[in-house]
């Protein structure tokens, strides 16, 4: 796969928050930027499923093109949402050899100013945690993001939880919260951890 599909797949896929915006709307090439994003990875000790809450903001430069792209989503129901969301995971994990599947999906589009729109995104998954006996590893092979400036990816472990390992190097590292912020390429993180 190609650096840029890479690129690609962890947006629309991996990050989520930009997931059916990205897929939707990056065809049509409508007149934007994005200005924030920041994604929550939350992990559990005792469950092999994980939560991702996403939130990224975009400015437009016409205020047709975001009453546009607000129209579009609007008309999508929740269940081609759904859809959409695990179409992507199942087309990463044919790139990947990482079978994902989607436990639950939901997202909101709001605008704020006259051309401003943010996403949310709430997501449940299964399958990038692996048990290997007393630890857990975390991995999606091999993926690859680019975080702009105002962007981060954080990883969220229960109190209980001693990380034993962590490629690449967080940014910052707050008690059980990893942390990648922007600007930089990101491999999706490989973790290994363990119940205390």
């Amino acid at each position: 796969m190609s650096r840029y599909n890479k690129f690609l797949w962890i947006v629309v896929a991996v990050l989520v928050g930009v997931m059916v915006f990205q897929f939707f709307f990056m065809r049509k090439k409508p007149s934007y930027h994005q200005t924030y994003y920041k994604s929550e990875y939350i992990f559990s000790d005792n469950s092999t499923a994980v939560s991702i809450h996403s939130v990224a903001k975009f400015a437009f430069n016409k205020a047709d093109d975001m009453k546009k792209a607000v129209g579009e989503f609007q008309k999508m129901s929740r269940s081609d949402k759904l859809k959409a969301y695990q179409d992507m995971f199942t087309n990463l994990s044919k790139n990947t050899k990482v079978k994902v599947n989607v436990i639950d999906y939901q997202s909101t589009m709001t605008t704020f100013g006259a051309t401003g729109l943010k996403i949310e995104e709430t997501g449940v998954i299964s399958g990038i945690m692996k048990k290997d006996g007393k630890n857990t590893k975390i991995g999606m092979g091999e993926v690859e993001m680019k975080l702009d400036e105002n962007s981060e990816v954080m990883f969220i472990f229960p109190k209980d939880v001693k990380i034993i390992s962590v490629v690449p190097t967080p940014t910052t590292v707050e008690g059980n919260e990893l942390i990648w912020k922007g600007p930089m390429d990101l491999k999706f993180p490989e973790v290994e951890y363990t119940k205390r």
